[in-house]
Order: C-alpha cells, then structure tokens, then sequence
C-alpha cells in the first residue's frame, strides 16, 4: 500500500543506529515471543488434538482449510494495516498528530465497509452452493452454513486486526505477541468447550476465527490506550485533514498481497482438488507444526519494519541491517528445522492418535520452505517506497505462478512434500536470489524525502 501516509509538515529526523527506543522493542518482542511459544504450541496443539478427534482424519484437512481463511485472504485489509503501521512509526504521538490520527479514522471506516462486502460475498457464495466447488471438497449439508459464518468471523478480524498494526508502529510490538498469544488460549477455549459439549464436524472451521476476533479486540483496546488514541479514532474530526492518498498508487503492494497467499497457501487449495483428503489432513498437521516456528521469526521481523521505515536516508546503515538480519534469520531458521523435522512425524502421531502420519520427507519439506522464507523475511520489511514495491511485486507474481504451476503439475503424484518443495525452490530462484542481487541497488538510489512523499509501507510477514 502506498499513499502519503505520512505527517506532512514534520520531516522524521534519519537515523543511523537502533536508538534505545528501538533496541528495547526489538529485545522484547524476542523475549516475549520465546516466553510466549510454549503457551501457543501448547494451545495450538491441544486444539490440533481435539479437531482431529472430533471430526476424523479426513474431514481435519477442510477444516483446517476453512480455519486458516486469513492466511488465504491476507489482501483484503487492501494493505491498509500496512498504512496505518506506517504512519504510526512516522508520528512521535499519534494522538497528536492530526494527519495520523484522520489515516487511522479513515482507515478504521474503510475496512469496516470492507468487512460487510466480506460478509455479502460469503452470502452469495452460500445462495448458489459454491463452497464446495472453490474448496474441491465438502463433508455434508452443514458445510454451507459453516463456512459462509467461517468467512464472515473472518471479515470482522479485518478492522479489529488495526490495532495491532498501530501496536507495532508505536514500538510495542512485545505487546503484540501477548495478544496473538491470547487469540491461542482464546480459541483453545472455544475449541474445548465445543468437545465438551459433543459438537462434532464441520463446525470446528469456527474456533481458530473466533479466537482471532476475540484476540484482536483485546489488541485494539490495549493499542488504543497505549497509544494515547482513545475512542477519538471513532470519531469525527472537526479538522478537515485530506487522506484521499489512503488508497492512492496501492497497485502494486495490492499485487504483493494477493501474490503471498497464492505463493505460500495455494498448496491447499491445489490438494483439496488433486489429491485426496488424507494427504490434505497430513499436510494441514504439518503446516500447523511448522506454524510454531514460522510464527516466531515473523513477529520478530515485525519489530524492524519501523526500525527500517526511520531509516530511509541512510542506504549504508540499512544495507548493514539488512544484510545482519538476513543471515541471522536464516541460520536460527536453520538450527530450529533440526527439531521440527526430528520430532514433527511423533508429535503428529500422538496428536492424531495415530489416524494421520506425517512422513520424515513431509517434515523436511517444510523445514526446508522455513529456512529460505526466513532468509527472505527481513527483504519484505526493508523493501518500503513505491518502487520497490513495484519490483516485489514483480518477484512476487513469478514465485506465485511458479509455485501454482509446478504444484498443479506434481500435486497428484507427489502429494504434500511435492507442493511444499516446489514452494521452497520458487521463493528461492523469484525472491530470495534477486533479493541479495538487487536489493543493495535499490536502497542506494533512494533519494531523501521531499514533504509530500509517500510513507513507506513493508509487507511479508503481515499479522492476521
């Protein structure tokens, strides 16, 4: 998303290393985010367990189909939260900055009509019976209604996902892991009650949402109260301050969103078509494994893209950043991928009670799609002017149609490692390879920022 997210009168002074500020945000979010990934592989693992036994080996793979709605839809906040994020870290008080105070008012009015198209579209989709045919697979009548309210939950997390935008905009991003923290133990709850009570199927798609919903609203209170914005974001200005760049020349990041679900999660949609149930329910196991470990370097890379957005002046010390954080993703991405293929295939025994087997060639799959998306995750908070945003997109839609291609071509024979491994190799040869060929070029021709500039925006880890 680009536009003139910025505050306009208030050139934000160039920096050249991380100030205590920065510092501070950085060691927390990593210390709360290892605090916080025993409480969430515990809760998610839990509810893995529950699903499966409520509703079979094979109906678990839809759900976690439907479950997992967010990662799938990512661009329908239109990179707004993106905005948002951007024009927090750019105001040394939101609150009192009357342009980042109206991008945020505005920005809470657009995505709430956002969510409503969200629900009108979910409701069509119900009237003509056509969940079964986008998702190639349906378990019975209740798949309609489920699903429809599935999409719907979904489209209510999108203007109460703002919050923690404005969280990691604002330097607390440490908060935000104790709220994605909450959204586990959230739908943990839901998921238990409904076992205890005997629900059982299709039903299941609701918790993961629900918690989310719940989640994000906890995060919008805290992130409005930190901030110092209080309810004023809901209401009226009596200052006229011009927002229409909100949306203005968002073309290309709207590009990059949509290319990131159809380069990473298009491997289940092109499972639940070409191949059969189970081989979705033991990807679905494995992808909710890796999760836990993807989940931790994507929330500590959110703690440099205001590190990053400050930095737009000095193309020698971001370089140096960039460059630091790149190998150092890589390598701890490297040294957790022993355990997660080591003890993945036992954990998804016992999770499943034996009913899904996750293969050692399954495991290492995504050990290898953690290593090279962690290489690559620090270029997607660093790559933040118009431009650039071109040039990702355009890395982005080759990886994306890489990806669907060759998973198309081998899903039917080669099942979950082959969609998974095609996935890897395409985020290598169309991101991650022009990313330490061109990246270094494109920093050094930025030129400083005349006051009307467009906020940078950074994508690629995103919060759902």
């Amino acid at each position: 998303m680009s536009g003139r997210h910025r505050k306009p009168e208030d050139e934000p002074e160039q920096r050249t290393g991380l100030d205590a500020t920065e510092r501070r945000a950085v060691l927390l979010s990593t210390v709360f985010r290892i605090l916080g990934t025993p409480v969430v592989a515990v809760a998610g693992l839990v509810s893995a367990g529950l699903v499966i036994r409520a509703t079979g080996p094979s109906t678990y793979g839809l759900v976690a189909l439907v479950a997992t709605v967010g990662l799938l839809l990512p661009f329908a906040d239109l990179g707004i939260g993106a905005v948002v994020t951007s024009a927090a870290s750019r105001s040394r008080n939101p609150a009192e900055d009357p342009y980042a105070l109206a991008v945020i008012r505005r920005s809470y009015r657009v995505l709430a009509r956002v969510s409503v198209a969200v629900a009108v579209a979910a409701a069509t989709i119900m009237a003509v019976d056509g969940w079964g045919t986008l998702l190639g697979i349906t378990t019975g009548p209740d798949d309609r209604l489920v699903v429809t309210l599935a999409v719907v939950l979904f489209g209510l997390t999108i203007p109460a996902g703002l919050g923690l935008r404005i969280l990691i905009g604002v330097d607390r991003a440490q908060l935000v892991v104790v709220v994605m923290v909450s959204n586990s133990l959230f739908a943990l709850a839901v998921t238990a009650g409904m076992y205890a009570g005997g629900v059982r199927g299709i039903w299941y798609v609701l918790p993961p949402l629900a918690g989310a919903l719940l989640g994000n609203l906890v995060g919008t209170v805290v992130a409005l109260r930190v901030s110092g914005l209080g309810t004023t974001v809901f209401e009226r200005s009596s200052r006229a301050v011009s927002t229409k760049g909100l949306l203005e020349g968002s073309l290309w990041l709207f590009i990059v969103s949509v290319g990131i679900p159809f380069g990473l999660q298009v491997q289940r949609i092109v499972l639940s078509h070409l191949s059969t149930p189970l081989e979705l329910s033991r990807y679905a196991l494995m992808a909710q494994l890796y999760g836990l470990c993807w989940s931790v370097f994507s929330m500590a890379a959110l703690a440099f893209w205001p590190i990053f957005v400050k930095r737009r002046g000095a193309a020698d010390e971001t370089v140096r950043l960039w460059l630091g954080a790149t190998m150092g993703f890589g390598l701890l991405a490297a040294l957790a991928s022993i355990p997660l293929v080591a003890i993945s295939p036992w954990l998804a025994d016992v999770l499943s009670d034996g009913s899904i087997d996750v293969s050692a060639t399954l495991a290492a799959a995504f050990a290898v799609l953690l290593i090279v998306q962690c290489f690559h995750l620090p270029s997607g908070m660093l790559l933040t002017t118009p431009s650039e945003a071109k040039w990702q997109a355009g890395c982005l839609a080759a990886m994306a149609a890489v990806t669907t291609l060759l998973a198309v071509a081998i899903a039917p024979t080669y099942g979950a490692p082959g969609v998974v491994l095609v996935t890897a190799a395409a985020v290598i040869v169309c991101q991650f390879i022009p990313d330490i060929a061109w990246i270094p070029r494109l920093v050094n021709r930025r030129r400083p920022e005349p006051d009307n500039q467009q906020v940078p925006v950074a994508v690629g880890a995103g919060v759902a």
